[in-house]
């Protein structure tokens, strides 16, 4: 609704700056009152302005507005209702994303879940840093991606939702094969997760998890 009343020039009406004249002004010769014009002309542009704010309203908070003469006061009823049911939703998505935890659900879908909760408190006004959004995330995160946090949270700049996701898929993949060496190559021909080849993060955990046999597959014929 903001929109359309800045795009018609007519939001003075409803933030109060734009008063009513008065209803009568003294005619010509100073001896009698007449209805003033000018008042008739702003209330017939108030209730024009009214009547839209009314019909874009859904049931649920219609009954907030019913019996407002002005399109100001019905503004103001609407804006103070409103402000503190979003206080209340961003308190709620506040408190949801300071508990999230991985539990059984895979890395894609607990972030999804983050990446959902920041989007929605940015919508709602409530921005969240992105160092914020990481310590939250790594917090959630389950035990066995301590050593990825750990190296994680001492970066200059704190990761994207798209390379914190990247980091956390990796680890995941990798942490789940279980295998005594790699046979994966890379372009260079050496095992995926290298020295020269893997990211820092994910060769700094690998380095921590015990001696590794490193294996070249077959080369193709």
């Amino acid at each position: 609704m903001l929109p359309y009343l800045l795009g018609q020039g007519v939001f003075d009406f409803v933030n109060g700056s734009n008063t009513c004249p008065s209803l009568h002004v003294l005619t010509e010769n100073g001896t009698s009152l007449q209805v003033n014009s000018l008042f008739l002309r702003w209330k017939q542009h108030d209730q024009l302005i009214l009547s839209a704010l009314l019909s874009s309203l859904s049931m649920k908070v219609m009954h907030l507005v019913v019996g407002y003469q002005s399109s100001c006061s019905a503004w103001r009823t609407l804006e103070q209702a409103l402000t503190s049911t979003s206080n209340s939703r961003i308190r709620q998505l506040h408190g949801s994303l300071q508990d999230l935890r991985q539990g059984d659900e895979s890395i894609t879908q607990f972030m999804q879940k983050a990446k959902a909760l920041f989007d929605e408190l940015a919508a709602a006004g409530r921005l969240v840093s992105l160092e914020d959004f990481n310590l939250y995330a790594f917090h959630g995160l389950r035990g066995e991606f301590k050593d990825l946090v750990t190296s994680l949270i001492t970066k200059a700049k704190p990761l994207s939702y798209a390379d914190l996701h990247s980091h956390s898929s990796h680890m995941n993949f990798f942490t789940n094969l279980r295998l005594p060496y790699m046979l994966l190559c890379c372009p260079h021909q050496h095992p995926t997760v290298c020295p020269c080849c893997a990211t820092p993060d994910l060769w700094q955990f690998w380095s921590q998890q015990g001696p590794l046999q490193w294996q070249l597959a077959p080369q193709p014929v």
